[in-house]
């Protein structure tokens, strides 16, 4: 419930107040991105910070085999490419999973809008702060807790309201995997047992939760 909690006010953070996100859309230059288009990759100059007008983007990091661990996703409101203030190069990738329109703002843009608004200063400074609070809560996920408990731990933080007091989580076992580092057939296997054991009822890309899952798998 703690993590849950956290995860909604990260997700509020992360969004502009109106009056800072009319200040990114007067300085930069909107850009429409096609569905499954990489708008930035790991290692690449980091030149132009994204704000997120329309549609939903992954951030995440992925090896030269193809395999991705899935670091947060965005949406309208939000924002990615502030780290460049503190490196050259990026480091994360970010691709478009709907159709998206950006505004990027360039870094010299992105640095007077900053000297002009201190609260836009503070914005950043807390966001990134409640970032970190994040990846280290998934890190420690990771190194403490065996696959179930970080499947469970991802559907929980992640389900919202549903039908009859029903919470739904709209992920795919694939993406499951990616973000617990666990193989699709180990997932798989999991929520076959939670299914016939009544706690979840899944279907293509959405997971509803029956009952509170059980602590151990």
């Amino acid at each position: 419930m703690q993590a849950e909690a956290r995860q909604s006010g990260a997700d509020a953070l992360a969004q502009l107040p109106s009056a800072l996100l009319e200040e990114f859309v007067r300085q930069g230059v909107p850009r429409n991105f096609r569905k499954n288009t990489i708008v930035v990759n790991v290692g690449e100059p980091a030149d132009a910070l994204y704000l997120v007008l329309d549609g939903e983007l992954l951030v995440y990091l992925g090896d030269e085999s193809g395999k991705e661990v899935e670091l947060r996703r965005l949406g309208p409101g939000e924002y990615f490419g502030e780290l460049m203030l503190g490196g050259d190069l990026r480091t994360a990738s970010v691709k478009t999973l709907t159709s998206a329109k950006l505004c990027v703002v360039n870094r010299g843009q992105f640095e007077r809008i900053l000297g002009k608004r201190p609260d836009l200063a503070f914005h950043v400074i807390q966001t990134l702060i409640e970032r970190v609070r994040t990846l280290t809560d998934s890190v420690r996920g990771l190194a403490l807790m065996d696959v179930y408990g970080r499947v469970a731990k991802l559907l929980n933080e992640t389900a919202r309201p549903g039908k009859e007091d029903r919470r739904v989580a709209a992920l795919s076992q694939q993406a499951i995997a990616e973000r617990v580092s666990a193989s699709r057939s180990m997932v798989n296997r999991i929520l076959q047992d939670l299914a016939a054991g009544g706690y979840i009822a899944a279907s293509r890309g959405r997971i509803e939760l029956l009952k509170a899952l059980p602590r151990r798998w």
